[in-house]
C-alpha cells in the first residue's frame, strides 16, 4: 500500500515540476532547487529519527499486548515533534537572510522570501510524522498513504495556482521568477496543513481501536524509560538521516561554484545545476519512493518479529527485504538508462533541445544510482528493525564524505564538469549500500543467496532493458521520434512491454520462493505461474 501510494505521489511530484517549469521557466525553478535542500535538511530533524522510533517501539509494545504503554509513548513523542516543528520553522524564518547570503551565495531578496514561504511546512510536517509513525507501528498504512496522496494533490492544486497567479502579476518585472517560486513553495506549506487534516481522523479511529485491547495486568512503564528509549533510537537515526541532506545542501552551495571555478560562465553553471536537479534527479526519485515505502514497512515488521523472539522469521524478513530492493531497483535503473531521452521528453514536453541533450546524457549514468538508493534505504530499515540504529549512520557518513570528495575532484575538472555530481551520487550510495548489506548479514547471522538475490534480478533486468530498447528502436524506424506524440506512444509501449517481460522473467527464474510470494500482497495468485 505504501509503495503504491508513494509511486503515485512521485509521479504527481514529477508532474508538479513539469507544470511549474512551464509556468515560471527554468529561472523560477532555480530558486526552488536552491531552497529545497535547506528545507529537506531541517525536516530530517523531525521526520526521520522520532517517527521511526515511534514505529518501532509501538510495534514492539503492541506485539506484547502493552497497548496503554504504546499510547503513552506516542504522547511523549508527539510533543517532542511539536516543539521541533516550532523550533525549525522559527530557525528558517529568522535566519532566512544569512542562509540566503552565506549558504546559498545569493543576495537576491527573492531567495529569502522563498525560504520564508516554505518554513511553516516544517511545523505541519512534524505533526504529520508523529501520526504516521504511530500508524505504521500498528502496521496500518492507510493513514500514511492517504496523507501522502493528499499532500501531492493539494500541492499541485495550490502550488501551481499560486505560481501562475504571482508569475503573471509580476511578469513585467525582474521579480517574476522569484514570485512564481514563492507561490510554488506556499503551495507546499498549504498542502502539508491539509494533509494533517486528512490523517488526524484516521489516527483517532485506529487509536481508539487499539486501546480497546488494553490489558490492565501489564506492568506500567516509567516515563523516563520511555523518553530514554525514544532518544536512544531517534538520535542516531536522525544523525544518519541528516548526512545526505547536509551533503545536498553542500551540493547546492558547491556545484555551481566549482563549475564557475573550472571555467564555466555563471549562467551556464546555474543552467546545468537546474537540469541535473529538475530533470534528472526528479525522475530518479520516482522508483526511490518505492524503496522508501519498503523501508518504512520493514521497520515495524522486523521489530515485532524481534520482540516475539522469532529469530528465523527475522532472518527471512531481512533477506527478503534485500531481495525486494534488488528486484525493484535493478529494472528501474536499467529502464531509465535505456529509455533516458524518451522518458525525459515524455515528462518535459517543452524542454529546450540543449537541456534535453544534457539531461539524457546525465540520466544514462545517474539511473544506476537507483539500485544503491533502493538497497541502502531498505537495508537501513532492516537494521533499524533489529535495533542496530547506529550502523547506517556510520556508513552513510562515509558515503556523504565520499560524495563531497568526488564532487571536489571531478566537478572542478572542466573535462568532467556536471557529470562529476552524478559520479559523486553513485559513489555515495554505493558505499552506504554495500556496507549496510554486509552489516545486515553479520548482525542477523542470515544468508543472502547470491544467485536469487543479485544475479537473477540482474539477468532479468538486462534482458528487460534489451526488450525495451528493441521495441523503441523498431518503432523509431517507422515513426518520427522528434514529434512528441510518436515519441510518447513508443516510450509508453516500450515501458509496458518491459514491465510484462520482466514480471514473466522474475516468475520463470523463480527469483522469489513460494514462502516469499505468500508474504507479498497478491503473491499467492502468482505461485502457479512461478513453477514452484
Amino acid at each position: 500500500m505504501l509503495a503504491a501510494a508513494n509511486l503515485v505521489c512521485k509521479v504527481l511530484g514529477v508532474l508538479f515540476r513539469v507544470y511549474a517549469i512551464r509556468i515560471m521557466g527554468e529561472d523560477g525553478m532555480f530558486y526552488y532547487e536552491k531552497v529545497y535542500p535547506i528545507y529537506s535538511w531541517l525536516l530530517i530533524i523531525s521526520s526521520s529519527g522520532i517517527p521511526i522510533a515511534i514505529s518501532r517501539m509501538v510495534a514492539a509494545r503492541v506485539a506484547r499486548g502493552m497497548y496503554e504503554e504504546a499510547d503513552k509513548l506516542f504522547k511523549k513523542a508527539f510533543w517532542m515533534l511539536f516543539a521541533l516543528g516550532v523550533a525549525t520553522t522559527a530557525f528558517m524564518i529568522v535566519l532566512s537572510q544569512p542562509i540566503a547570503v552565506y549558504v546559498l551565495d545569493s543576495h537576491d531578496e527573492g531567495m529569502r522570501w522563498a525560504l520564508c514561504a516554505l518554513a511553516p511546512a516544517l511545523f505541519f510536517t512534524s505533526l504529520l510524522c508523529a501520526y504516521r509513525g504511530y500508524l505504521q507501528g500498528l502496521q496500518r498504512m492507510e493513514g500514511t498513504s492517504l496523507s501522502q496522496l493528499a499532500e501531492q494533490i493539494f500541492k499541485m492544486l495550490f502550488g501551481l495556482s499560486l505560481a501562475w497567479y504571482l508569475f503573471r502579476r509580476y511578469s513585467n518585472t525582474p521579480f517574476a521568477a522569484a514570485a512564481g517560486s514563492v507561490g510554488v513553495l506556499l503551495g507546499v506549506t498549504i498542502s502539508e496543513a491539509l494533509a494533517l487534516a486528512v490523517i488526524y481522523p484516521i489516527f483517532r479511529k485506529e487509536r481508539s481501536v487499539m486501546l480497546t485491547g488494553f490489558d490492565p495486568s501489564n506492568p506500567a512503564e516509567e516515563e523516563k524509560h520511555i523518553l530514554k528509549g525514544l532518544l536512544a533510537i531517534a538520535i542516531p537515526i536522525t544523525l544518519g538521516a541528516s548526512i545526505l541532506p547536509i551533503a545536498n545542501v553542500l551540493d547546492s552551495a558547491m556545484i555551481t561554484r566549482l563549475l564557475i571555478q573550472s571555467g564555466y560562465p555563471e549562467p551556464e553553471a546555474d543552467w546545468m545545476y537546474v537540469v541535473l536537479c529538475s530533470y534528472v534527479r526528479s525522475i530518479i526519485n520516482l522508483p526511490a519512493g518505492i524503496s522508501t515505502s519498503l523501508s518504512m514497512a520493514v521497520v515495524p515488521a522486523i521489530s515485532a518479529s524481534v520482540a516475539r523472539r522469532e529469530t528465523e522469521d527475522t532472518k527471512k524478513l531481512s533477506a527478503m527485504s534485500v531481495k525486494l530492493a534488488m528486484a525493484i531497483g535493478l529494472p528501474c535503473a536499467v529502464g531509465l538508462s535505456v529509455l533516458a531521452r524518451p522518458a525525459i521528453f515524455l515528462l518535459y514536453r517543452h524542454i529546450q533541445p540543449e537541456s534535453l541533450d544534457l539531461a539524457s546524457s546525465l540520466m544514462h549514468i545517474a539511473a544506476f544510482t537507483v539500485v544503491f538508493i533502493s538497497l541502502s534505504q531498505t537495508v537501513t530499515g532492516a537494521l533499524q528493525g533489529v535495533g542496530r540504529h547506529r550502523l547506517p549512520v556510520y556508513f552513510l557518513a562515509l558515503g556523504g564524505l565520499t560524495k563531497v570528495i568526488v564532487n571536489i575532484v571531478y566537478v572542478s575538472n572542466p573535462r568532467i564538469g556536471i557529470y562529476g555530481a552524478v559520479f559523486s551520487n553513485l559513489a555515495c550510495y554505493g558505499v552506504a549500500a554495500i556496507l549496510d548489506t554486509i552489516a545486515l548479514v553479520v548482525v542477523t547471522k542470515g544468508k543472502l543467496p547470491f544467485l536469487d538475490t543479485f544475479l537473477k534480478p540482474a539477468l532479468a533486468s538486462a534482458l528487460m532493458g534489451g526488450a525495451a530498447w528493441g521495441v523503441y528502436r523498431l518503432l523509431g524506424m517507422v515513426l518520427d521520434m522528434r514529434r512528441y506524440l510518436f515519441s510518447t506512444a513508443a516510450c509508453i509501449l516500450a515501458i509496458i512491454v518491459a514491465i510484462v517481460f520482466y514480471l514473466v522473467l522474475v516468475l520463470r527464474l523463480r527469483v522469489f520462493t513460494k514462502d516469499e510470494l505468500t508474504r507479498i500482497p497478491g503473491g499467492k495468485r502468482l505461485i502457479r505461474y512461478a513453477k514452484h
